[in-house]
C-alpha cells in the first residue's frame, strides 16, 4: 500500500520546479538578449562600412570639381561644380541617394585666433548681452594658461565641482566639439538651430528666419587666420562683424563635408590635393549627432 508523501516534501518538489522553469527562462531570455545585441551591433557596423564606404566615394569624385574662390572657371552649372559655401547637392551612389554640403573652413570665426573684443561681439550679439559675454570670458579662461577667472567666466575650480569633474585645457582647442565643455554652452547651442533673420535672433516661433544653424556652423579650429573669407561665411558672422574682420579668399582651406546617410551623420575635414585629379587629404572624420 503507498503513502502519500507529506504536504512538505510537495511543496519543496514545487519549489525546486519553479526555480527550475525561472532559470530556463533566465537562459532563455539572456541567449535571445545576446542574439539581438550581437545582430545590432552586426547591422549598426555593417551601415558604418556602407556610409565610410559611400563618403570616400563622394569625397574621391568631388574633390576634383570643387571650385576655388575667385577663379575664372563658369561655376554656374552645379552638375559640374561644387561650390563650397553649404550649399546642398546630391549624388547616387551603390544605388543611394547622398545629400551633401561642402563649406569652406575660412569662412568662420576660427576660435583660437579671434581676439577678447571679437569673441565678446560675436557672442553678445547673438545670444544677448549677458549671456554672450559669459559664454566669451569662459572660451577665454579656458585657453589662457593661467586660473584668474574673469568676471563672468570659468577655471578650474568650477569644473573640478562638476559631475565628473574635469580641468580645463589651458591652451587652444583642437576640436570644436571641445566647446561643449566649456560652461555655458548647451548641445542645442552647439549643434542648434539657432534661428537668424533680418541680422537678429529669431525668438518668435511665427517668426521665418533665413538661417539656421548652430555655433559649430559659426565657428571653427581650421581657418588659420584671424580674417574671414567674407564670400563662404555664413550670413550671422556677416550681420555681426565689422569689416575689419573680413577679407577676399582665393583657392581653397581646409573644408567640412556634411551628410547623413545610413541612419546616422557624419563630418569629415578635408584638403584638396595638389592637382586636378589627385583627391583628397583627410584631416578628421567623425559621427555626429544630426546637425539640426
Amino acid at each position: 500500500m503507498f503513502k502519500r508523501p507529506f504536504s512538505g516534501q510537495r511543496g519543496a518538489v514545487l519549489i525546486m520546479v519553479l526555480w527550475v522553469i525561472a532559470l530556463l527562462s533566465m537562459l532563455g531570455g539572456y541567449f535571445t538578449f545576446e542574439t539581438t545585441l550581437r545582430r545590432n551591433l552586426s547591422f549598426n557596423n555593417w551601415n558604418l562600412l556602407r556610409a565610410q564606404l559611400a563618403i570616400s566615394s563622394v569625397l574621391n569624385l568631388v574633390s576634383s570639381h570643387i571650385a576655388p574662390l575667385n577663379n575664372d572657371k563658369d561655376v554656374s552649372e552645379g552638375d559640374e561644380f561644387v561650390v563650397p559655401d553649404g550649399s546642398e547637392y546630391k549624388i547616387e551612389i551603390g544605388g543611394e541617394e547622398v545629400t551633401f554640403s561642402i563649406e569652406d573652413e575660412r569662412g568662420k570665426l576660427d576660435i583660437n585666433k579671434a581676439s577678447e573684443d571679437e569673441l565678446e561681439a560675436f557672442f553678445s550679439t547673438l545670444l544677448g548681452k549677458d549671456e554672450g559675454r559669459a559664454i566669451a570670458e569662459s572660451i577665454l579662461d579656458w585657453k589662457d594658461n593661467d586660473d584668474d577667472e574673469r568676471p563672468s567666466g570659468a577655471e578650474k575650480d568650477y569644473y573640478l565641482s562638476l559631475l565628473p569633474p574635469y580641468e580645463p585645457a589651458n591652451g587652444k582647442f583642437v576640436l570644436l566639439e571641445q566647446l561643449l565643455l566649456v560652461k555655458g554652452v548647451t548641445p542645442e547651442l552647439f549643434w542648434g538651430p539657432l534661428e537668424w533673420a533680418n541680422g537678429e535672433a529669431q525668438n518668435d516661433d511665427d517668426s521665418e528666419a533665413s538661417w539656421e544653424g548652430g555655433l559649430q556652423d559659426l565657428l571653427t579650429v581650421y581657418n588659420g587666420s584671424e580674417k574671414i573669407v567674407e564670400e563662404v561665411a555664413p550670413q550671422p558672422l556677416i550681420d555681426i562683424l565689422g569689416k575689419e574682420y573680413f577679407k577676399d579668399g582665393q583657392g581653397l582651406g581646409t573644408m567640412r563635408f556634411k551628410t547623413c546617410a545610413y541612419q546616422s551623420c557624419y563630418q569629415v575635414f578635408f584638403k584638396k590635393a595638389a592637382g586636378a585629379k589627385a583627391g583628397f587629404i583627410l584631416v578628421h572624420w567623425q559621427q555626429v549627432p544630426r546637425f539640426q
